[in-house]
């Protein structure tokens, strides 16, 4: 295989989101989007902290949070998690479900007043240690469908066309050409393809041999998480006036798992003539799995103000540099083969590794907040992330793979936009002990709306609730997170032109569009979290 075509399966296994025609740009999305969890109190405000401060999950929205500290903390929060996934794939409904126990964060904060009767000027200074988990990609999706007229192996035969099969790649089409699930077709004068389950009829036209179309499954398990190690330093400056910054440790830890199977059902009996003729076999059914592991370190920083002007407004404003990670990224995939009467295949690639640096978005926050005296509070977020900023940088110099990632890159900006989110919070104060909170979250959509993608229509928001408990320098917080999305997963596609020649072959008739025939899975996600936070002051 050359170089070119190696370089271009690696980079494309490494962006996909494990499957052959899967859009690159969309793990760059995974790797930037951020749906921070936290301590239990900023869960239960919606996430809507970046006025407040006072608490270690405010300070990763801004900083200058630190400076509001009265006095040192310890805090830490254990959390529950119970993901589901419903998928809807040419109107059959599947889903699956996955628990998880994370730890959303653990802090200390450090405050030391210069003089306790100083009121004016520098008040206090402050410093804080901790973690904070920024995504948690724990979820398990199952998707399926029966009687579907295109295959996962279409895909493989694009990619094939033109190239002999000593030339195809060492991950996909290769894999699908030494398990017989592709084959060169009879007579040819190029190097055309046709899948295990296609066959030539006597007029010249292709045809998919089960009458009936094809079962599908897919089933698609992912772990791993973001977070953030901070290092954070404020200044309260009369009581009035708070500056705060921090220098961050990210991790990344990503895992995806699939299996692709589909089975025929019962065959035409051309098909299998016409197979056997060709010395063929006839396939019964197969899997297609994919394994990807990919795992970062990366630096940003942070720096905010808060500012009082009257004692019951808090004004806030923080600005986040992109995250610049160094990454790794480790694949193989495997298929396996079922043929009637003849021989199995199970054919597994070597494991292949690439590293390269990746750039996450800058991000800004406006923040308001007004506090109801003694009683409660009310406060809102304002959030810009630009999505289409995102970049991917090769670590090697080779020509080839420093394309592939311009190419990448290029096709970011075009599918991605800038984004405008809002948190709302509120708290009420019953008694000293105890308060009660709600929130809301809205997350625009990061693709752009004019560009036909599939993903453009997708929602996602969260709603909140919590209590709080505060006896003496001891505080318990229970919250609980509900976080809905739709979005919509390609299991497989063939481009415009490959499609427009498999109508012209007849295999698919003139009057149907890409979409019917490649139609993609519907999935709405739904996670119930659960967050405890114990906090000691002193």
């Amino acid at each position: 295989m050359t170089m070119t075509k190696y370089l271009y399966f690696a980079t494309a296994l490494l962006l996909i989101t494990t499957s052959i025609n899967a859009q690159t740009e969309d793990h760059a999305l995974r790797f930037s989007a951020q749906k921070p969890t936290g301590t239990a109190r900023s869960i239960g405000l919606g996430g809507a902290m970046g006025a407040l401060g006072g608490d270690y999950s405010a300070i990763g929205i801004n900083p200058a949070g630190i400076a509001v500290y009265r006095s040192s903390e310890f805090s830490f929060t254990p959390s529950l998690i119970f993901g589901q996934t419903e998928s809807d794939y040419y109107g059959n409904l599947s889903n699956d479900d996955k628990f998880s126990v994370p730890i959303n964060q653990i802090s200390y904060v450090g405050t030391s007043r210069l003089m306790r009767e100083v009121e004016n000027g520098l008040v206090s200074t402050h410093f804080g240690i901790g973690y904070n988990r920024t995504n948690n990609y724990n979820r398990k999706s199952f998707i399926q469908a029966d009687g579907v007229e295109s295959s996962l192996l279409d895909a493989f035969v694009e990619n094939s066309i033109d190239f002999t099969p000593q030339q195809l790649d060492n991950f996909y089409t290769g894999i699908a050409y030494d398990a017989r699930l592709t084959e060169l077709m009879p007579n040819s004068e190029y190097y055309d393809y046709l899948n295990a389950f296609e066959y030539v009829k006597g007029d010249g036209t292709i045809a998919l041999g089960p009458q009936n179309g094809l079962n599908q499954m897919k089933l698609m398990t992912e772990s791993g998480y973001s977070g953030l190690f901070d290092f954070s330093f404020g200044a309260n400056f009369s009581n009035q006036f708070y500056l705060g910054a921090s220098l961050g440790i990210a991790t990344l830890e990503n895992k995806i798992e699939t299996q692709h199977y589909e089975q025929g059902g019962d065959e035409d009996p051309s098909f299998e003539t016409y197979r056997l003729d060709n010395g063929f076999e006839i396939l019964d059914d197969f899997y297609f799995d994919e394994y990807e592991r990919t795992s970062g370190t990366g630096l940003n920083f942070k720096i905010g103000a808060i500012y009082k002007p009257i004692n019951s407004i808090r004004i806030g404003a923080s600005l986040h540099t992109p995250t610049y990670y160094s990454m790794k990224t480790e694949y193989d995939t495997k298929a396996r083969a079922n043929f009637f009467d003849a021989d199995n295949y199970e054919i597994t690639s070597d494991l292949g590794e690439i590293s390269y640096n990746f750039r996450t978005p800058l991000k800004a926050v406006g923040s308001f907040a007004y506090i109801i005296g003694t009683k409660g509070l009310v406060s809102v977020d304002y959030e810009y992330t630009d999505y289409s900023s995102m970049k991917y940088n090769s670590k090697n110099n080779h020509i080839n793979e420093t394309a592939q990632f311009n190419a990448t890159n290029t096709a970011i900006n075009e599918i991605f936009r800038a984004t405008h989110n809002l948190r709302f919070g509120a708290e009420y104060r019953v008694s000293p002990m105890l308060s009660l909170r709600g929130g809301y979250a809205m997350f625009q959509n990061p693709y752009k709306q004019d560009k036909n993608l599939l993903n453009a229509d997708g929602d996602h928001y969260n709603v909140t609730g919590g209590i709080g408990f505060r006896n003496g320098n001891m505080t318990i917080d229970v919250a609980y997170l509900y976080n809905y999305e739709t979005y919509i997963h390609s299991l497989y596609s063939v481009s415009d032109s490959f499609f427009g020649v498999l109508q012209q072959n007849g295999r698919f008739p003139e009057n149907t569009s890409k979409n019917e025939n490649y139609a993609p899975a519907y999935m709405t996600a739904k996670d119930h979290h659960l967050a405890v936070t114990l906090g000691w002051r002193f």
